[in-house]
């Protein structure tokens, strides 16, 4: 199984976990042995065998990110067509316009912090900023969470890096409403 198959999986089932569990997830320290509903996610979703150790900060992230309560059927966390970098800068609200002054969700400077951090400091500045996504973002939206686990789960992560840097401006320049004038000279 593939780390995009791993991860959509992982996705999906967390949207059918009980509260319970839910629960469990969001307070889970990685680095601890980790509650039951965790290691029935990495059997059923494919990663126990692939260091299910190096999940558990995504694990907790993405429950972070999973909408509590009861769930309507359309509620995704998994929307390939939603990049991180674009939800980083929206918040996760698909009419977000900068032609309404609105600011991104996440400050140029916090960007910035999250780019520059090591792998090893990089999970605890994802799970602050998904805290924040968490409450801003539009219910039933979702993200890539495909390109959130290569962030986490790759040494070095650098094309990540770039790829949610170039989305970020991408959302934060270009929007539906923007009227950029060309002038030929």
């Amino acid at each position: 199984m593939q780390l995009k198959e791993k991860v959509v999986a992982l996705s999906d089932e967390l949207l059918r976990l009980d509260p319970g569990d839910m629960a469990e997830l969001r307070r889970f320290k990685p680095g601890e042995v980790g509650p039951l509903a965790y290691w029935r996610l990495a059997a059923k979703c494919g990663f126990l065998d692939d260091s299910p150790e190096r999940w558990g900060p995504l694990v907790r992230i993405l429950a972070i990110l999973t909408p509590k309560g009861e769930k309507p059927a359309r509620v995704r966390l998994h929307d390939p067509k939603r990049s991180l970098g674009a939800v980083l800068c929206d918040g996760g609200d698909p009419s977000w316009s900068r032609d309404r002054e609105a600011r991104p969700m996440l400050s140029e400077a916090r960007l910035a912090r999250l780019l520059a951090a090591s792998p090893a400091q990089r999970a605890d500045a994802v799970t602050r900023i998904a805290r924040m996504l968490a409450a801003s973002r539009e219910p039933g939206t979702g993200l890539n969470t495909v390109e959130l686990a290569a962030l986490l789960l790759s040494n070095e992560g650098e094309d990540e890096i770039r790829r949610i840097a170039k989305e970020f401006y991408r959302r934060l320049d270009t929007t539906p409403n923007s009227t950029t004038e060309v002038h030929a000279g």
